[in-house]
């Protein structure tokens, strides 16, 4: 199938003749598909917490009433408190599922949880009669627990807000609820540090949690395009780069791939068969790509672009693009015996292989849409040749820019001169010497 044409214009529109393009500095790293992260997290963390919330205040609600009727306390205030508590979980859960959760909700509901953890104790001593003594015991073992496993369940959160809402909350409540009802004591500002820093751990974590998918986002862009060893060299010298705007002039070897015919065959395919097929497909060239160092650049339907020798010399890259066009065509040979195996037709592919300069930089709108891209007139090359195999009867036309380079020219055979589009003179082209079966 020739698509060639259409490609052209879409993956190159041509480069400029500067040694570089100056990189625009990096604005937020990913800011809008990290919040967003963050928020879908957020969201199911909320549900689950409102969950856990009713969990709890049931459980405590079983226990204060066993405690009840074993006769250690004759009072029913933890049992009710527990009661009330309980409807108040059940309908954060139900505002969660109805509207969402929006953010003030967590902050809301940590301080609600925060309050509820020792108001129980106020009601005890108020009105629990000589059960108030008990209560003496319960306030001194119970409540700076209460309010720190409430602290520790929020850093599921990940917010910052909330994190900075219960390092000041929690020292507070646990004060206003001991000292009135056993005195100060110098040990319960340990206690009350011990919240505040539990609070400020909860913020750091927050913190961490966003650099974490910040690095993540970074690295899933470098990694399209560099190897494993470059990507960490990148990452820790010059974090920025990942994600800066800007491009710089390089010699790489470019090789566009298309399947013949496909576009005819998948009219006869439901929908989800040619994603299917497509997907097959691409997943059997992708390793080959991936195994001689080549950084795929994109996928057009069944056409791919991709690049070699971004990271080393241009003679490497050469070397690697005409020896993966080879294992290509032979890993294209598996794939057609498993399509017919399964009674799928065969398929064939041409290939178009040139070296020549791109710029190379990130493209797009950082926070928001960002890939890396390579621009210039040798990827137009490039998919013209891959768009004159077929006239050449051959599945892969190399151009003389890219033979130039190799070491051992054995591996081509020349072909007769062929025009190309946008170019003045004919160039002269190979194909590889010997195919597979």
């Amino acid at each position: 199938m020739r698509r060639a044409a259409f490609r052209n214009e879409r993956w190159a529109k041509g480069g400029p003749a500067a040694d570089t393009v100056a990189a625009m500095p990096a604005t937020t790293h990913g800011s809008l598909a990290v919040e967003q992260t963050l928020r879908f997290a957020r969201d199911a963390v909320e549900r689950d917490i409102a969950r856990y919330r009713i969990f709890v205040f049931v459980a405590v609600v079983g226990v204060s009433t066993a405690v009840h009727f074993s006769g250690v306390d004759d009072t029913w205030i933890p049992t009710l408190f527990f009661l009330g508590a309980t409807a108040y979980a059940a309908a954060a859960l139900w505002y969660l599922r109805r509207f969402g959760n929006p953010p003030w909700l967590a902050l809301a509901t940590l301080c609600i949880d925060l309050g509820l953890g020792v108001s129980v104790f106020h009601l005890i001593h108020a009105l629990g009669g000589h059960t108030a003594e008990v209560g003496l015991g319960f306030v001194t073992y119970i409540a700076a627990p209460a309010l720190l496993i409430t602290l520790l369940i929020n850093t599921l959160r990940n917010s910052v807000t909330s994190s900075i809402g219960g390092a000041v909350v929690a020292p507070i409540a646990f004060f206003a609820t001991v000292v009135p009802i056993v005195g100060f004591h110098p040990a319960q500002v340990s206690v009350a540090v011990i919240l505040l820093l539990s609070g400020l751990v909860s913020v750091a974590s927050a913190r961490q949690a966003r650099k974490n998918l910040d690095t993540f986002a970074r690295l899933q862009l470098l990694r399209r395009y560099l190897p494993p060893e470059a990507v960490e060299r990148v990452m820790r010298d010059d974090p920025d780069a990942a994600l800066a705007l800007g491009g710089r002039l390089v010699t790489v070897t470019l090789l566009a791939a298309d399947l013949r015919g496909f576009t005819a065959m998948s009219e006869k395919l439901a929908p989800d068969e040619v994603m299917s097929q497509l997907n097959a497909y691409h997943g059997a060239m992708v390793d080959v790509i991936e195994r001689h160092g080549g950084a795929i650049d994109k996928f057009i339907g069944d056409g791919t672009l991709v690049v070699f020798g971004l990271s080393g010399a241009a003679e490497e890259g050469a070397a690697a693009a005409v020896a993966c066009a080879g294992e290509m065509l032979e890993a294209l040979a598996r794939h057609n015996e498993e399509r017919l195996a399964a009674g799928a037709a065969p398929l064939a592919m041409g290939i178009g292989v040139h070296t020549g300069p791109v710029v190379a930089g990130n493209l797009g709108v950082p926070g928001r849409r960002l890939e890396f891209t390579v621009i210039g007139d040798a990827v137009n090359t490039a998919a013209r040749l891959e768009g004159h195999t077929k006239h050449a009867g051959t599945p892969v036309v190399v151009s003389e820019a890219t033979a130039a380079l190799l070491r051992d020219a054995a591996t081509l055979r020349e072909l007769a001169p062929v025009s190309l589009r946008g170019k003045e003179t004919s160039i002269r082209v190979y194909g590889l010497a010997s195919l597979p079966l």
